[in-house]
Formats: structure tokens, C-alpha cells, sequence
């Protein structure tokens, strides 16, 4: 599979959905962005869960089904067993699936 360069974008001008965790990427804020060819596929994630996936062990660098992850974790739903630093993510347990705030 092959994939653009990543690009990493400093404030974003709409709303747009984290392929990571779910998560909106809100208006002005920052996120990373490519295009996967032959799948015909836009990827866009917090720069948490950028970091997150580049620590995750996946097979052949594809994305995860979407919302299979946390903001900024890698760990999947094996909280218990938790080895990232987003003890914030597993506290609130919650997905900011509402408005731009």
C-alpha cells in the first residue's frame, strides 16, 4: 500500500473526525493528514494519536478500524494492561462525539 507523505496541519479550517479514536478534530486545531492510493483513502488524526499509532504494533502500518483506540493510546480496549502515556484518555473513558469545543 502506498501512501502520501504526511502532512501536518497547524490549525484545521473545518470540523473533521479522528480516524484513530473518533474524536473531532475541532475548527483551529492541529492534526496530521495523507492520502492512501489504490484505497483512495484520507487519514486525518490528533497528533496524539499520530504518536500513538507510530508506537502501536500494526501489521503492515494500515489504520485500525476507526474508534478501535483512544485518544493518544495504543493500548485498544486492554486498558488494564495500559503501557501509554495517555492516563488522561483512560480516566475519562468518554468520546467527544458532540460540537466544536
Amino acid at each position: 500500500m502506498e501512501c502520501s507523505e504526511i502532512r501536518h496541519v497547524k490549525k484545521a479550517r473545518k470540523r473533521h473526525q479522528c480516524d484513530w479514536c473518533l474524536e473531532f478534530i475541532a475548527i483551529g486545531t492541529p492534526y496530521s493528514t495523507w492520502f492512501t492510493y489504490g484505497e483512495n483513502v484520507t487519514a486525518r488524526l490528533h497528533p496524539e494519536c499520530l504518536a500513538a499509532m507510530r508506537k502501536a504494533d500494526l501489521y503492515d502500518d494500515e489504520l485500525p478500524t476507526p474508534g478501535t483506540y483512544r485518544r493518544g493510546c495504543h493500548c485498544g480496549e486492554n486498558i488494564e494492561h495500559c503501557n501509554c502515556d495517555s492516563a488522561a484518555g483512560h480516566e475519562s473513558g468518554k468520546r467527544d462525539q458532540g460540537g466544536d469545543s
